[in-house]
């Protein structure tokens, strides 16, 4: 019987291990760029190690609050692709008239949700790997997910060729993570304010957060009880409630 796959040698076998982007070989090795997408925010990308936001990789945000500010941060980039952009598990329902004002076609926005744990796992690496995927937006709120389950989410993205992020709350910043890129965010009365606190290929970490001005249409309609500061005297605070037809989700009641 003739042997279809060629025999590799113990050598090959080791260049093709340490040529996996979640292997780390030390501050004496620098990893070659790979692919990135433009942020749209020239701060942010002269902050990034590959000048944009990293395909094939996990990228972590913790929020502080749930005030829309994933969309504040990758809407630019958003505009940018022709792909599908699939939301798995997102806090609130799609705000059609938002997108169609982004210029993104409505047909390749796809929701997924999912209740449980395991269900979310497998929705997650199974989307991530999908060529068809050119964007992975995952909410974790209620999986509490562990090492091993977050490098299983890795895994998975390394198979893929697209951006994949994952919004978890600001209580997961103390929790080690697998992850290529790890950022904090959270929204001030004029700013989203952006910490990159960890991030693969960068042999110094980057301590200076990076603030992107609120467009002006976003100021005056946040909810100021989940910014950074106290309201102004006079400021009306149920101006949230307006908030909908500015920001691509509509939050859910509970």
């Amino acid at each position: 019987m003739t042997n279809l796959n060629p025999p590799t040698s113990p050598e090959i076998e080791l260049e093709q291990l340490l040529n996996r982007s979640d292997i780390w070989r030390g501050k004496a090795y620098s990893p070659a760029p790979q692919i990135s997408l433009d942020t749209g925010y020239a701060d942010i990308n002269a902050a990034l190690f590959n000048k944009g936001w990293p395909t094939s990789s996990l990228i972590e945000v913790c929020q502080k609050g749930l005030q829309q500010q994933e969309w504040l941060l990758f809407l630019p980039v958003l505009k940018m692709i022709s792909g599908y952009i699939l939301l798995l598990n997102p806090p609130g329902e799609p705000f059609c008239q938002t997108f169609i004002q982004a210029g993104i076609d409505l047909d390749r926005i796809v929701v997924v949700r999912i209740s449980n744990k395991a269900d979310f796992l497998t929705s997650f690496t199974e989307l991530a790997r999908t060529q068809a995927c050119e964007v992975l937006f995952a909410w974790q709120e209620r999986q509490n997910l562990s090492y091993t389950e977050l490098r299983k989410c890795l895994l998975a993205c390394n198979e893929g060729n697209g951006l994949c992020v994952l919004f978890r709350p600001e209580s997961a910043q103390q929790q080690s993570s697998p992850a290529a890129l790890r950022l904090y965010t959270q929204l001030t009365r004029n700013h989203l304010q952006l910490n990159i606190f960890k991030q693969k290929g960068a042999l110094q970490q980057s301590t200076q957060a990076i603030h992107i001005p609120l467009p002006d249409t976003l100021k005056g309609y946040l909810d100021y009880s989940s910014l950074d500061q106290t309201p102004l005297p006079g400021t009306v605070t149920n101006a949230s409630k307006k908030s909908a037809n500015i920001l691509p989700l509509k939050r859910r009641k509970k």
